[in-house]
């Protein structure tokens, strides 16, 4: 099922350097995107004077009026809106009362674009509620090696590489790899 989306760019300052992600940048990689995701752009949005506040920009205010049909707003970055989180919340929510959803075509990793992402993700663990129980953790240790769980290697220096959990919470063990290889040789 092909989507609709509207997008957006804006000339991006990035820093102090004064350097500048282009429009015509930004547009071509949102062609691309939407080109391998079987996304169709109605629309097309763009403001050339970058403002941080989102909603007096020009663009910003007529991609609000728009009244297209889509299921997306499209940005190549979330920095195209702001780097604010506040601004862009407020962006999401507004988009949210149409049934739109922001996706951005790059996947960055500064805290703001990552809270962007998981704006529409369920929330594993209801507010307020611990994430396991006592209950839950009856029964013998396990160990959990956190390079398999969690995908990442472990560095020269890592003490973290083997967690033994207890059943009572409190107690937890940390082995560091010099313990590992000791204790694999036995």
């Amino acid at each position: 099922m092909e989507k609709k989306a509207i997008a957006y760019t804006s000339d991006i300052i990035l820093g102090n350097s004064g350097e500048i992600i282009e429009r015509a940048f930004q547009r071509k990689r949102i062609e691309e995107y939407a080109k391998e995701n079987n996304i169709k752009v109605v629309a097309w949005f763009e403001d050339e004077a970058y403002n941080e506040n989102l909603f007096a920009r020009h663009s910003i205010q007529a991609l609000l009026a728009c009244k297209e049909a889509c299921d997306l707003v499209l940005v190549e970055r979330t920095w195209a809106l702001s780097r604010k989180w506040k601004e862009i919340r407020s962006f999401m929510k507004v988009l949210g009362d149409k049934k739109v959803r922001l996706e951005t075509t790059t996947t960055l990793w500064d805290c703001v674009s990552q809270m962007a992402r998981n704006y529409y993700r369920p929330l594993r663990h209801p507010a307020f509620q611990p994430a396991c129980s006592s209950a839950e953790n009856d029964g013998p240790a396990e160990s959990i090696n956190l390079v398999e769980t969690y995908g990442r290697a472990a560095a020269k220096n890592d003490r973290y590489v083997n967690v033994v959990m207890a059943p009572d919470r409190a107690k937890v063990k940390v082995r560091r790899p010099s313990q590992l290889a000791f204790e694999r040789t036995r």
